[in-house]
């Protein structure tokens, strides 16, 4: 119930706008009965984060399980760009896990996140290693990272906040401008065709 009054307050407002005293009216709960389960907002919004990484991976690994054959990396590069840009709650609460979420929360919160995202991606990345010719035993899970860390620094740079978007319209910096999507998707094939050494991760 609280997560999904969260979900439905942090979809129609930027993150700094959301309460605690929304989010309590939406699940028709007093503010301070949210505490009792979640001591902070970011930690609230961390379980969230937790949650929508999970339906997605979830919704990816049923794609990749519906066949067994070798798959392209420009095949598997626009399944996760697409599906995670389909995803913009997911998409907007990862750009603020490192900077905003894990902080103001305790120790073992981040850790229990850290943890419950290895668990889930574990599983991913496994059966991206069956489907995909060129990553090798544990690539799966290093690819995985790297597209995470990819997707959180293209997010930031191809979502400015609301009062820039007429100011970044101007024609002269069109160069700067990506399309996430996009974006992504050549990023995760490059990927797929050569993660770089062990060494240098």
């Amino acid at each position: 119930m609280l997560l999904r009054a969260a979900a439905e307050a942090f979809d129609e407002l930027p993150y700094n706008a959301v309460t605690v005293a929304d989010i309590a009216r939406r699940a028709n709960l007093a503010k301070g009965t949210v505490y009792l389960y979640f001591a902070t907002k970011e930690e609230l919004f961390l379980q969230l984060a937790l949650e929508q990484l999970g339906e997605w991976l979830g919704d990816v690994e049923v794609a990749l399980a519906g066949d067994e054959a070798p798959a392209a990396p420009e095949a598997l590069a626009e399944l996760l760009a697409r599906s995670l840009a389909a995803r913009v709650r997911l998409a907007r609460l990862l750009a603020l896990q490192h900077a905003v979420l894990e902080h103001n929360v305790a120790p073992a919160v981040v850790l229990a996140w850290r943890r419950g995202m290895l668990a889930q991606t574990l599983q991913t990345a496994a059966l991206l290693e069956r489907r995909c010719a060129a990553l090798r035993p544990g690539d799966g899970l290093r690819f995985m990272l790297h597209l995470h860390a990819a997707a959180i620094g293209l997010h930031q740079m191809t979502h400015p906040a609301p009062e820039l978007a007429a100011p970044l319209a101007c024609p002269t910096i069109e160069p700067l401008r990506l399309d996430f999507t996009a974006a992504l998707q050549a990023h995760a094939a490059a990927l797929l065709r050569g993660l770089p050494p062990t060494a240098a991760t």
